[in-house]
Order: structure tokens, then sequence, then C-alpha cells
């Protein structure tokens, strides 16, 4: 007779929908890795300008039960508070007998996280994967934002992030809380090192949302440009975003770097694996980063990185790349030419044995362990 499996409820506050795909996808696939484990369904609200009245969807992916409602944007803040909370609660109905809720990204949907917990009466983990915690954002925290906080304080029953680099700022606000590591994962199978092809051309990789306030691509175009000035042309740039990158293919142009930077996107997750395979080295120019799976990706295919030191590349070790300096273009483009120029040597199969932390089953025998640790 075949065990019933545990049923785990998924909340975030960013989850992918047909309004957008790619914001949450990390989340969708947790759910799906989740799911070949445990029975998952996923409840997400989302307004929507088209729709007047609750429209709900639901789908069947990957062995994930997901439920969206879509509602009516509201024209006050109470207004958009009450038809949200009215959304939720329509989708709670559709759920029955949740042993546990797994809750990412507590802002702004945080307050949703508690209801859910009442309703179901079971254990709270969360696992934070915001920007939001860094000290330029603390700073100017709205109030609704701090009463999310401070209710969740007493709400939670387990608190885990992405990486230590974010651990060491959530914790601030989080400080009776043992915060544990629960790292985002990766397809360590399909993500695999190739046989590169002799070039005199370095190729570099970089992906990213192109977010000016976080990824500084000005920062990496200028980069590339100093290199040019220099006299350096044997490099090419690939630039891959979900979002609109005409704005930099622009500025890339002016700069005239057409022949050495070229951009495309969007693109699904597997379909970056040839671009990772082929390129010399990953660029990361972030001013800050939780996590950033596209380095655990690059260094499941062997690829060494250029970083600035956030997310799991904070203390990046020499044998996996060259750290540089926040917004310091001149830092980046010497760490460019270093590998341009063969200074530094790397091993592709030592990289990718550092990648394995973040595969699918390890990231779940993580999962496993919380769950149970809860189950107590």
């Amino acid at each position: 007779m075949e065990t019933k499996k545990h049923h785990i409820l998924i909340l975030s506050s960013w989850y992918p929908t047909r309004l957008n795909k790619y914001v949450g996808n990390f989340v969708q696939r947790q759910a799906e890795l989740i799911a070949t484990k445990y029975d998952v369904t996923v409840l997400f609200t989302k307004a929507d300008a088209s729709v007047q009245t609750i429209e709900i969807v639901q789908n069947k992916v990957n062995q994930v039960h997901e439920i969206v409602i879509y509602h009516p944007k509201g024209n006050s803040l109470f207004q958009r508070y009450f038809i949200q909370k009215k959304a939720f609660k329509t989708g709670l109905k559709l759920i029955k007998n949740v042993d546990l809720i797994h809750a990412h990204v507590i802002l702004p949907k945080g307050l949703q996280f508690i209801s859910a917990k009442k309703w179901f009466s079971c254990p709270l983990l969360v696992t934070e994967h915001g920007s939001y915690f860094r000290p330029a954002v603390t700073k100017n925290r709205r109030f609704l934002d701090k009463i999310i906080l401070k209710r969740l304080q007493k709400q939670i029953d387990k608190l885990t992030c992405v990486s230590e680099f974010l651990k060491k700022d959530v914790q601030a606000e989080f400080a009776k809380h043992a915060i544990e590591i629960l790292p985002n994962h990766i397809d360590f199978a399909s993500f695999i090192p190739a046989q590169k092809q002799v070039s005199e051309r370095t190729e570099f990789l970089h992906i990213s949302t192109l977010d000016e306030k976080l990824k500084n691509p000005k920062g990496i175009i200028d980069a590339c440009s100093l290199l040019l000035k220099e006299g350096k042309k044997d490099f090419h740039l690939t630039i891959i975003s979900d979002e609109s990158y005409e704005k930099w293919k622009k500025y890339a142009i002016e700069n005239r770097l057409s022949e050495h930077i070229s951009f495309t996107g969007p693109l699904e997750w597997k379909e970056l694996i040839p671009y990772y395979q082929k390129a010399d080295a990953f660029l990361l120019f972030s001013n800050y980063e939780t996590f950033s799976i596209v380095i655990a990706e690059a260094w499941a295919c062997g690829i060494p990185v250029i970083s600035t030191p956030v997310g799991i590349a904070h203390q990046l070790p020499s044998s996996l790349g060259i750290q540089v300096e926040i917004n310091n273009t001149e830092s980046l483009k010497n760490a460019m030419l270093s590998m341009m120029q063969k200074d530094v040597s790397f091993e592709a199969s030592y990289i990718r044995s550092q990648a394995e932390q973040y595969a699918e089953k390890h990231v779940l025998s993580i999962f496993d362990k919380f769950y149970l640790d809860l189950k107590k």
C-alpha cells in the first residue's frame, strides 16, 4: 500500500504568471523539485488590470498543482488590500489538508503567509530571496513593510535564506531567529562542461535583468569600452536578459562596441546551456545579489567567474574566478584583461565540483531535514 505523501503549500511574493512568466521562476522550479517527493500546491494572487472580477486559473505543471488567482487592481491602498485578501481567501478554500507551508520572499505578501498558517494550523517555513534587506533599503523601509516584518517575527517556525551573504543582512531584522541556509538549486545534470573550440577571441557572458540599481549593466559596457580604448579587441561579450535590452544595446553601439557585444533573450532555462559552455568566463558586476543562480550555473559548466563580492561569490576563491570591486570599471576591465591574456588558469572539473552543493539532490535533502525538524 502506497504511503500518503505529505502536502506542502507554496506561497510567494513572486511567481510566474501570464503577465510575466519569468518573475519568481526560481520559486516555481523549487516547487517542481519538491514535487518529486511531496504533494505540492502553489497559491499565488496577482493584480491584473484586464479583469473586473476574481478569476481562478488552475494548472498541473510537473506534478505541481498551481492555483493563480487574478483580481482587479483597485484604486486605493485599502481597496487593493481588501481585494487581494478576498482573492487569497478564495484560493485557500480550494486547498485541503496542508502539512507545511513553505513561503518565499516576505515582502510584500508576508501577511498572506500568516493568514495561511492560521487557516491550516501548520508550521510555516520561510525562505528569503529578496534584496530589500540591504542597508540602502532598510533605512527607508515603508511603514506597511515594517508592520509585515514585525508580525512575522512571532509566526515563522523556521527562517531560511538562500545564502550566507543574505543571511547577514536578514539577521539584523530577525535577531531572535536561528537562520539557516536553503540555497537555490540548479539542474546539475544538464548544466555541464563542453569541449571549447580553439579561438583567439575571449568569450565573456552576462545574464541578468539588467536592473540599473542592482546589476550595473552600464559598468559592464564601460569596462568593455576601456578595453577597446587600450587597443584590446580580441574579446566578445554576450548579454542575455529576460527584460528589454534596447537601451543598453544602443549604449553599446554609441561606444562602438557593436562588434564586441551582442544581446539576446529572453531564453528558456535550458536554452542558456550552450552560451555557458561557449564562454571562457562569466561576468557579474552587481551592486547586490542575494544568491545569483547564474554564478552556480556557470560553475556547473566549469566556467570561472569575474564577480563583485555579492551572493554566493561574496568570498570568491581564486580557484573559481576573479573578484572585482563594486562599481569599479577599472577593476572589471583588469580582470577581463587577465582572462584575455591568460594570466590566470582554472580547472573546469574542480570548478564544476564546487557547484554540486547546488544540485537538486543536495538541496532537496536540506528541505527534507527542515521538514522533519518542524514535524517534531
